[in-house]
């Protein structure tokens, strides 16, 4: 019977990236890319992910042609952030955990989270070795981003109250500010 080494190699079925400084900035993208008639054609998951709070911020799911997959999606991420290579299966795994972590604090993630995650198949997030820690320092920790309008930040801060407790979450939340900034660059 012929070992392992005697098959001839498979081209790789997924690819995934994500930024090296995930777990210290608490957020960013990944990205997950299944490569479909032989390499060709790739459907890509993007995830914006929180790792500290809400989990899925955001997904979306692309079906393109493998250059403009390499130039308009992973040369956009790579350009933009210091992102490496990561194994698929890990990918998977942080990018459901994160889900469910956020979950247990009450936030669903982004609407088209199932339709990105179809980019999953095929991947088994049990065969990544990796332990994920979310939350930050061990307390779900929610910075509000540039786009979570005052009213949204306060319903996420209430929601912490709500799920975690007075004192056992911690939040970084600018007020009246972020709205008067945007206003000045549009």
């Amino acid at each position: 019977m012929a070992g392992n080494s005697d098959r001839p190699s498979r081209p790789p079925t997924h690819e995934a990236l994500w930024p090296k400084d995930l777990f210290e900035k608490g957020i960013g993208w990944v990205i997950v890319a299944r490569f479909k008639s032989a390499g060709q054609r790739i459907e890509a998951g993007v995830f914006l992910v929180d790792v500290f709070c809400l989990g899925v911020k955001w997904a979306a799911y692309e079906s393109c042609d493998r250059q403009d997959y390499l130039d308009r999606i992973r040369g956009h991420y790579e350009s933009e952030f210091p992102m490496v290579a990561v194994e698929p299966e890990c990918a998977r795994k942080l990018v459901e955990q994160a889900a469910a972590y956020a979950q247990g604090l009450g936030f669903a993630p982004h609407l088209d989270y199932k339709k990105a995650a179809r980019v999953f198949g095929g991947l088994h997030a049990e065969q990544c070795a990796q332990h994920f820690t979310f939350g930050c320092e061990g307390r779900p920790f929610y910075c509000r981003g540039p786009k979570e309008t005052e009213e949204q930040a306060r319903r996420i801060v209430w929601q912490l109250e709500q799920r975690c407790g007075r004192g056992k979450y911690d939040y970084l939340v600018a007020l009246g500010i972020a709205e008067n900034i945007g206003r000045a660059f549009e």
